[in-house]
């Protein structure tokens, strides 16, 4: 069997299980707290731009017009509502990847899957990143020759920082994360909610993705 399909079977197992604890969780609270709309049949919360549905009675989870979410970023959006802390606070200040202690140790991974793309892609034309961001809802910040910062959630914001490259240098990049994130989220989701931003900027870059 091919493992891709091993990894999302037992990724949806996982899904289920955190479909189950959503569905005796107290969603108004909730909604409250991570800055989503709520009605009697969904939470509406906006991921990368999007505005997903979270259906209140049976948890599944879908897109603009019904499009189906892929089972990462289903798990990514349950981490935040089943994760968020009561007492979390909104960000003060932005970090780097290795100044969130408790994530640090997915560094590597971290780099491989969110930077390194997003160097290989934007080498050259750094200002179709800031073009996507901006698609995407993004604002431009002042880091880098390029940056923009994105919300993941509400609640959760990341900045994409690119510097392009030349005769001497090859591109870098880096992310910075607020402060408080560990408080809104799983610490394995952080690497994750920073590499569905890339793949989601190199769609949006790439027009295969219409997020708004």
């Amino acid at each position: 069997m091919n493992s891709q399909v091993t990894k999302e079977s037992n990724y949806e197992i996982v899904f289920g299980k955190f479909k189950e604890q959503f569905l005796q969780s107290p969603q108004e609270q909730i909604a409250d707290k991570i800055g989503a709309r709520i009605d009697e049949t969904y939470i509406y919360l906006p991921f990368f731009g999007e505005t997903c549905r979270i259906n209140r009675r049976t948890g599944e989870i879908t897109g603009n017009e019904g499009r189906k979410i892929p089972v990462t970023e289903r798990l990514t959006i349950m981490h935040h509502l089943h994760y968020c802390q009561k007492f979390a606070k909104e960000g003060t200040k932005m970090i780097p990847f290795r100044e969130v202690k408790e994530a640090a140790v997915f560094e590597k991974a971290y780099e491989k899957a969110a930077l390194e793309p997003l160097k290989k892609y934007f080498g050259g034309r750094p200002g179709k990143l800031l073009e996507a961001g901006k698609k995407m809802g993004g604002k431009e910040e002042r880091y880098g020759d390029v940056s923009v910062r994105i919300q993941a959630f509400p609640k959760i914001g990341l900045v994409y920082i690119f510097w392009d490259g030349d005769e001497e240098f090859p591109p870098s990049a880096n992310i910075l994360f607020d402060n408080t994130i560990s408080q809104w989220t799983h610490p394995e989701s952080i690497p994750t909610l920073a590499q569905i931003g890339t793949e989601k900027l190199i769609q949006t870059a790439d027009g295969k993705a219409s997020l708004r």
